[in-house]
């Protein structure tokens, strides 16, 4: 009851007292710990000063409880109207419409929740607009600005982890906009920087001196990609490992020319995305008007690896290697090395058929070697390398799980070549559209279509 009688009373500006007075006070000393890194002090002095309604707890404990928790919503009231603010606010206020999680009055509603806090409509249409379709860019200014750049440079291609040193040693010269915020909260709102604040990273943030501010800095939190390819075999960050996927490296070129080389007609990067969302809404064959139905297009991450190979990578399309597979190596090659592997899972469908798994390498478009191997069968051409050779990679008394993990690792062994996981599975990547991965079929070949409709009496 007495913290109610005080909380009813915020705003009068007659109603100060010894409470109030102690309870501002604990609430500027919150924001002094937090900037100086100390944000675990500063937790219960502005959960105290909130339970009594003092002005600025409650949009100060946000922040902190939203980068320790960075993929859930919070709401920063009238701040996000306050043009020294809106800038950081306004986009991260979009963030759960821009994913399709409103749904009350749809976006006339927001539109009209920004409104009333003093946000035109037109302001709240191009931050929604720009959220959507991965448009939106995080741009502070100064040298923290910069390193903002510098960092979205290297995540937009894969490399989650170097982006993360980027920011994590700039963090120290973060300005506050204003004493209402208290740490770069608009970095969550960047749809390539954004998935990179993992909670541990929230609380890295939380606990590096920043804004002038001084203190000790913490100990750095852990790189999140492991090297190599190996992590494919293992489960991801939703427990399940990817049942299969495939893969074409190009040699030391920039991925932007990856459309070019192995792209479908008139391909292009899109903006940032998260590739299980894109190839799960691609359209099929059928839904193409001037796709045949044999083609087999993918919709590809792009990125470069630490080993600076171009990458395409597929993981979530379930398409079948069968016999009109067309590899895309020598059509990657024409300007030096191109790698194409390919993963199948074992079928669960009538017939049971073993995993598969193949390998071609290409360069100045023509292939130097490769093979599949499914089951106990092995195709082969080509001067296969030693360490690649399939016969020692693929036992037949081994597991499938574990001669996928050592033709892998030969792989980054013999080849440097490697994926980054982070990006793949939890951060957000530019696509294109393949060229198909089948051939057209040739004469006395053909295929069959079926398409089965249900129809109610």
């Amino acid at each position: 009851m007495y913290r109610n009688f005080h909380s009813d009373r915020v705003g009068r500006p007659d109603f100060v007292n010894a409470t109030t007075r102690a309870q501002d006070a604990h609430v500027e000393e919150a924001r002094l710990l937090v900037l100086r890194g100390r944000y675990e002090e500063a937790l219960p002095l502005l959960d105290e000063a909130l339970s009594f309604g003092r002005p600025r707890s409650a949009v100060l404990l946000n922040q902190l409880q939203h980068l320790l928790a960075p993929c859930s919503s919070r709401d920063y009231g009238n701040l996000v109207a306050d043009p020294r603010y809106l800038p950081e606010i306004l986009p991260v206020h979009a963030m759960a419409p821009a994913r399709v999680e409103w749904r009350l009055g749809g976006d006339d509603h927001w539109f009209g929740m920004m409104s009333a806090r003093g946000v035109t409509r037109k302001t709240a249409e191009a931050v929604l607009s720009a959220m959507r379709d991965g448009t939106h860019r995080y741009a502070p200014a100064g040298p923290w600005g910069r390193a903002v750049a510098e960092a979205r440079e290297s995540a937009r291609w894969g490399a989650a982890d170097a982006a993360w040193r980027v920011l994590r040693d700039a963090l120290p010269l973060w300005e506050a906009p204003g004493p209402l915020l208290i740490a770069p909260i608009g970095l969550l709102a960047d749809p390539v920087l954004g998935p990179l604040i993992t909670p541990e990273r929230g609380r890295e943030i939380l606990a590096t001196p920043r804004a002038g501010e001084t203190g000790p800095a913490p100990e750095p939190v852990p790189d999140l990609d492991p090297p190599g390819l190996a992590w494919l075999t293992e489960p991801a960050a939703n427990g399940q490992p990817l049942d299969g996927y495939r893969c074409v490296w190009v040699e030391g070129i920039d991925p932007a020319r990856l459309p070019a080389l192995i792209g479908e007609e008139g391909a292009e990067l899109s903006a940032p995305a998260d590739l299980r969302m894109v190839s799960w809404r691609a359209p099929k064959p059928h839904e193409q008007e001037g796709v045949e139905l044999w083609e087999d297009r993918a919709v590809v991450a792009v990125g470069r690896t630490a080993e600076a190979w171009a990458f395409a990578f597929d993981g979530y399309s379930q398409r079948h290697l069968t016999k009109l597979f067309l590899s895309l190596a020598p059509a990657a090659s024409s300007s030096g090395r191109a790698v194409v592997v390919w993963r199948e899972p074992r079928s669960s469908s009538p017939g049971d058929h073993p995993a598969a798994f193949h390998l071609s390498v290409a360069e100045h478009s023509e292939v130097l070697y490769a093979f599949t191997v499914r089951g106990t069968e092995i195709q082969r051409s080509g001067a296969i390398p030693e360490a690649l050779d399939p016969a020692r990679l693929f036992r037949p008394q081994d597991t499938e799980l574990d001669n996928e993990r050592r033709a892998l690792e030969a792989l980054h062994t013999e080849l440097g070549l490697s994926l980054p996981r982070f990006a793949l599975t939890q951060g957000r990547l530019r696509t294109f559209t393949t060229r198909s991965w089948t051939r057209a079929p040739r004469e006395g070949e053909g295929f069959a279509y079926a398409r089965i409709v249900r129809h109610r009496s």
